[in-house]
């Protein structure tokens, strides 16, 4: 049985599938226009990745929040 995913959204946090992205970690998409979306850094609002394929990105909130809850940045707040 295949996953069932949502559709990416403005504002999901995601990670390149394998293959695509060449090791650039989690980013936010900023806006999408058709099959294409403009990806800007997690918590700044700067683009800094355009017209990246939609199929190219997976969705890894869960993925990245788990991961910076075990950061000194999180633990010090």
């Amino acid at each position: 049985m295949k996953k069932v995913t949502k559709p990416l959204q403005v504002g999901d946090i995601v990670k390149f599938k394998p293959g695509y992205g060449y090791g650039r970690g989690y980013v936010r998409i900023k806006s999408i226009r058709g099959r294409f979306c403009n990806l800007c850094g997690i918590f700044g609002g700067r683009i800094i990745e355009k017209s990246v394929v939609l199929d190219h990105l997976e969705n890894a909130e869960a993925e990245w929040y788990s991961a910076w809850q075990k950061t000194d940045s999180y633990l010090c707040m």
